[in-house]
């Protein structure tokens, strides 16, 4: 059983999870997202609420979860709030198409159980 602080700090990772789904869904490639600046700070933006929620859920959860790379989630949110600028945006779009949906996918897991 999730604690009420696991709880809402899972549920902070798939409301963002869930805006980057909504922001990128008319970007059809990874050009078009480096062109659209909106889209891009919105995502990046995402990410690092991401990656805060994660820093914040529970030792005990994230041990219990290894199938989640709660490490990289929380360095790439460092990398994003400290080299803004310095961002691969091949890594970007691949964390996007691949990481992302089946981190929503664990996430609704861990909440549902």
């Amino acid at each position: 059983m999730l604690s009420e602080s696991d709880v809402a700090n899972h549920e902070e990772i798939k409301y963002a999870l869930s805006h980057i789904e909504l922001y990128v869904r008319p970007v059809k490639s990874l050009d078009e997202l480096l062109h659209n600046n909106l889209i891009y700070d919105a995502v990046q933006m995402n990410f690092i609420i991401i990656g805060e929620a994660s820093k914040r859920v529970s030792k005990k959860v994230r041990e219990d979860n290894p199938q989640i790379d709660w490490k990289r989630i929380i360095s790439y949110r460092n990398f994003v709030v400290h080299e803004y600028f310095g961002v691969d945006i091949k890594v970007l779009w691949g964390a996007i198409t691949f990481e992302l949906p089946k981190l929503k996918s664990e996430i609704e897991k861990i909440l549902n159980k």
